[in-house]
């Protein structure tokens, strides 16, 4: 099948910003000093993983067409209904304005985590900023989890 050139351009892009995550923008996979192969491809799974959840956090910080099963399964999203409202501001301004459930939701949850305002005005969260507040998010969702009965 061919893809149109405009698709193959904007897939490109794509690729070339999870490799950047990968690289420079947080994981920063090249400056692990494993020396066995296998060592490397396990590192390597782990570390796509997370570095395809940064992008697609980051891509859908404004899609509130897609669903939040995109990057988190059924419990996390849980925890996400019930951290809301303490990530929240005392503003209007700072209230998550997406849709519970939404790509865009959880997305706006993880840039707060990682230390972005909420405030519109501001530039829209990037990959570090993703990266941290998805380091926070699991932090704390491993306590939610061992303090569940």
């Amino acid at each position: 099948m061919k893809l149109p050139l405009c698709l193959w351009g904007c897939c490109g892009w794509h690729i070339e910003l999870l490799f950047a995550t990968l690289k420079q923008r947080g994981l920063e996979i090249e400056s692990s000093q494993l020396e066995s192969m296998a060592a490397i491809q396990k590192l390597c799974i782990m570390a796509l993983s997370v570095a395809v959840m940064i992008l697609q956090l980051t891509l859908g910080r404004e899609n509130t067409a897609e669903t939040a099963d995109l990057v988190f399964d059924a419990s996390r999203q849980r925890f996400v209904e019930q951290l809301v409202p303490d990530v929240e501001g005392h503003t209007e301004k700072q209230k998550n304005p997406y849709p519970i459930g939404s790509l865009a939701w959880v997305a706006w949850l993880i840039a707060r985590l990682g230390g972005w305002s909420g405030y519109r005005s501001q530039r829209p969260p990037g990959f570090q900023t993703m990266y941290r507040g998805l380091q926070q998010f699991e932090m704390m969702f491993s306590g939610w989890q061992l303090a569940a009965p």
